[in-house]
């Protein structure tokens, strides 16, 4: 019998330590497993560990990414991975627990330790994934779930990859296509505010007993700029408690439903995003529907995931024209809702193939989201250029005005 040092986590997903003795590592575990503990080290011997061992356990625990939340790509990859495992002939049990030992991510690592020992006791995945929801997005239990009560749990978890994927290819998107309008937004603010707080004073400063009158382009400018200078604080102060007041109001469930609205009725940016949410609208109502659920759970699903509050309502009111026994066509008669979703619903619907023509819809306005938001950008670009050329010009014709004035005795 040897002795064996182990580190492992138990029901709660708490970590826990000791020894005990086994006549080998394979009996060890076995032990360890009887008492619901899912071990994570072991080896033989006491807990002395080299200096070198501990070193580096230490720079493991202090690296920033050990403790990130899981993003989508990590979902992508867990779910390929479990997909490929089963293919290969695994339990769901060893699958879990060997993904669960290449995670590098604590609370995803954790995560999973958690669903492994619920399945050990007798809970389906799809139960144990539905209780870390701060971990895996609602439509992943459902189907789980259903991938379970057919069978098919394999297929299931490479679609539900697939469809990640492709919805945080549209949200990654979407956010590049915002990154250049925001910076040039913050530059043309800081040159406007380098001008007024600091170029204009100078100038005025020297101009000041020159000339008994300025011309009007200089005399504004000289305005504006003394306004912010003695006023800048107010300013500075009002606009960031503004910002701060819209960010807690989008923490809210009343702030986020008011502002989404705005939002989707903003002249560019709304039309981007409502072919972004039809986009994952069609996507996912086309893997609901193949996966087994009904038209109405779909729609409970896209409702609930929907970002967009306006929009998650419209699906909301569908769902409930349906419950009504209206026709889907029917439901998806919503104000936001373009009418060519409600026409091919209605042709998917008398063909017997909805899920076929969802999955062909969200392809089309996938397109169509990348397309407009590189118009957006397109009309964005020479309007943020002109707004700074033209400031930084208006103050150099300005300048020049009231030089060519005090130059020529005026």
């Amino acid at each position: 019998m040897a002795k064996y040092t182990y580190k492992a986590l138990n029901q709660q997903g708490n970590e826990t330590s000791g020894t005990l003795e086994a006549g080998s590592e394979n009996e060890a575990r076995s032990a360890l497993r009887a008492k619901a503990l899912y071990v994570l080290k072991i080896h033989v011997g006491g807990e002395k560990k080299s200096v070198m061992v501990v070193a580096k356990i230490v720079l493991s625990y202090l690296s920033i990414k050990r403790y990130k939340k899981a993003n989508t790509a990590d979902l992508v990859l867990f779910f390929r991975q479990i997909a490929l495992m089963l293919r290969a002939g695994n339990t769901l049990i060893q699958a879990i627990e060997a993904i669960s030992q290449m995670t590098v991510k604590v609370r995803f690592k954790n995560a999973l330790v958690r669903i492994l020992v619920s399945i050990q006791g007798g809970s389906s995945f799809a139960k144990a994934i539905e209780k870390e929801s701060t971990m895996f997005p609602p439509i992943v239990s459902r189907l789980v779930a259903s991938g379970e009560a057919s069978g098919e749990l394999q297929t299931i978890l490479e679609r539900l990859a697939i469809n990640l994927g492709r919805s945080a290819d549209i949200k990654r998107q979407f956010i590049a296509a915002m990154i250049y309008p925001t910076i040039v937004t913050i530059v043309a603010f800081g040159v406007i505010t380098f001008l007024a707080m600091s170029v204009v004073p100078k100038f005025a400063k020297m101009l000041e007993g020159k000339s008994s009158q300025l011309p009007a382009a200089t005399q504004a400018m000289m305005d504006g700029s003394a306004y912010m200078v003695d006023n800048g604080t107010i300013i500075f102060s009002t606009l960031g408690i503004t910002i701060f007041l819209i960010l807690a109001a989008y923490t809210t469930e009343k702030g986020k439903t008011i502002i989404d609205k705005v939002l989707i009725r903003t002249p560019l940016i709304g039309s981007a995003i409502q072919s972004s949410a039809m986009a994952q609208t069609g996507m996912t109502m086309a893997l609901l529907l193949r996966s087994g659920l009904t038209v109405l759970e779909t729609l409970k699903v896209i409702a609930h995931i929907m970002p967009n509050k306006s929009m998650s309502a419209c699906f909301g009111l569908a769902g409930e024209k349906i419950l009504s026994g209206q026709s889907l066509s029917v439901g998806l008669n919503q104000p936001l809702i373009p009418h060519m979703v409600q026409h091919m619903a209605g042709i998917g619907e008398k063909s017997g193939e909805l899920d076929h023509v969802m999955d062909e819809l969200g392809n089309y306005f996938q397109s169509q989201t990348e397309a407009r938001l590189k118009a957006m950008i397109a009309m964005i670009e020479p309007a943020m250029t002109l707004l700074i050329g033209g400031l930084v010009g208006f103050v150099y014709y300005a300048f020049f005005k009231a030089m060519m004035q005090v130059s020529a005795g005026g």
